[in-house]
């Protein structure tokens, strides 16, 4: 298959290696290293074998342990992870008793070196997917299909430093394709400027960060697949190429992409917050449900079932942290009691009852101290000041018991069942916010006509 058949190529490094088998033995190769706008990195190497090496060292997937090398502008290489093999095609050569044999690899992450630079980098390149914004700085000029035009960087300041994404050159047309088809495409560059000298891996785990809060803006995935570290003389002296995990575009944003302001004012805000209460809510684990809650390729009812999961979640932990979720205090100094009244009365209605049965029913004592899904909610739209009308309340409730026991809106017609799924997100959408201490414009939805609105959003509430 040509190599343009699986995307656009983004990156592309020619050089000579070895493969590395797991018995030790290593082939000598040439090889092609390319990445597609996706992420995908696919390697295409070339052996010259004798007949004898082709019976015994062919490699398969389970024999392949990495590929390392020299690319031909010096830099030196070395695939990390899994390498999953594609399948090999074989020549064979009868004058010189040589079969070249070419194979083409696909490769979780590769990184490139420069061993003569051993200094810290001044700044660093990240290659980002699917991020739509417009810019807050001084126009660039850049050349696009032989015309000048002009492109706005977006600035974000950050508790680390100041990041800059530069649109790339085709942005326009790039975004408009990602919107249409609801696919993947690097749309701009990003340069982390930190206000400490850090290493390349101390400054990918800060833009890894930085990637999560644009995601929740934009409902999107957004995440980088290469990054560059540079000299000041502007030598790339360590590049790192990831095979990431991006998704298709989705334009259910949070934040609007076309107001700079909001963007900037959202990270200033929520950055710090989000470090404080990452762990103790599992804030990643819980922005990756909300962005697969809002993935538009899927089917409604999936997005709604992922909604409920993690609005299950989000209450869980604000009320466990606060004893909400317990009704009386002392239940656990009484259960015993409890327990031993419970069982005389069950006893004594339902003569005969097996043991199972009986132990079963005993079991869910602790259940009656747990304060229902009703009453949590109406708890948290009073101590987080939500603009959430009290009467909804009951039927965010009635569609996420339809969902969790039998898969399904209430409502028989689609329309019903997008107002649903968008009463279910929009409360997701304040508790983030109020959460993460944002104040300032968000994308709300009205549920009467279904029509999306930039609103100004309080942090009155917000959790302390």
């Amino acid at each position: 298959m040509n190599i343009n058949e699986y995307g656009k190529i983004v990156r592309k490094y020619h050089g000579n290696g070895k493969l590395r088998l797991t018995n030790g033995n290593e082939l000598p190769c040439s090889a092609c290293i390319q990445q597609i706008e996706t992420g995908l990195i696919l390697i295409k190497c070339r052996f010259d074998i004798n007949i004898e090496q082709a019976l015994f060292d062919t490699p398969y997937q389970e024999d392949v342990e990495y590929i390392y090398g020299i690319t031909s502008d010096g830099l030196n290489f070395k695939t990390r992870g899994k390498l999953v093999v594609l399948s090999p095609s074989d020549n064979f050569n009868s004058t010189s008793s040589m079969v070249l044999t070419t194979m083409m690899f696909v490769a979780q992450e590769i990184e490139l070196c420069n061993e003569n630079q051993h200094t810290v980098g001044q700044h660093y390149k990240f290659s980002v997917v699917n991020f739509e914004f417009k810019g807050n700085r001084l126009p660039k000029i850049v050349i696009q299909d032989g015309k000048q035009v002009k492109r706005y960087p977006l600035e974000l300041n950050t508790p680390w430093g100041i990041a800059i994404l530069n649109p790339i050159p085709d942005y326009d047309n790039v975004i408009l394709k990602v919107r249409a088809q609801k696919s993947i495409s690097v749309t701009c560059e990003l340069i982390a400027k930190p206000s400490e000298a850090l290493e390349l891996n101390e400054v990918i785990n800060k833009i890894n960060e930085l990637c999560r809060l644009l995601s929740l803006a934009r409902g999107t995935k957004v995440n980088w697949i290469s990054a560059e570290e540079y000299t000041e003389d502007e030598q790339a002296c360590r590049i790192i190429v990831k095979n990431a995990v991006t998704w298709p575009f989705s334009h259910l944003a949070l934040i609007d992409p076309n107001n700079p302001q909001d963007t900037n004012l959202f990270v200033e805000k929520v950055y710090p917050i989000y470090l404080k209460l990452r762990d103790s809510y599992n804030l990643n684990t819980a922005i990756e449900l909300y962005l697969d809650a809002k993935r538009e390729t899927a089917y409604l009812e999936t997005r709604a079932l992922r909604a409920v999961s993690l609005l299950d979640f989000l209450i869980g932990r604000y009320a466990s942290q606060r004893n909400l979720d317990k009704i009386r205090s002392d239940f656990k100094k009484k259960e015993k009691r409890l327990r031993s009244y419970l069982k005389e009365d069950i006893q004594r209605l339902f003569q005969g009852i097996k043991k199972n049965e009986l132990d079963e029913m005993l079991a869910k004592i602790s259940e009656l101290n747990r304060r229902s899904f009703l009453n949590l909610l109406k708890r948290l739209r009073c101590d987080l000041k939500l603009n959430i009308p009290e009467g909804e309340l009951p039927k965010v409730k009635d569609t996420r018991n339809a969902l969790v026991h039998k898969a399904e809106f209430q409502s028989t017609n689609n329309t019903d069942k997008t107002r649903e799924y968008f009463r279910v997100i929009r409360l997701i959408d304040q508790l983030f916010l109020k959460l993460l201490g944002y104040d300032g414009y968000f994308i709300d939805i009205n549920l009467d006509t279904l029509e999306f609105e930039r609103r100004l959003f309080s942090c009155d509430g917000c959790i302390d």
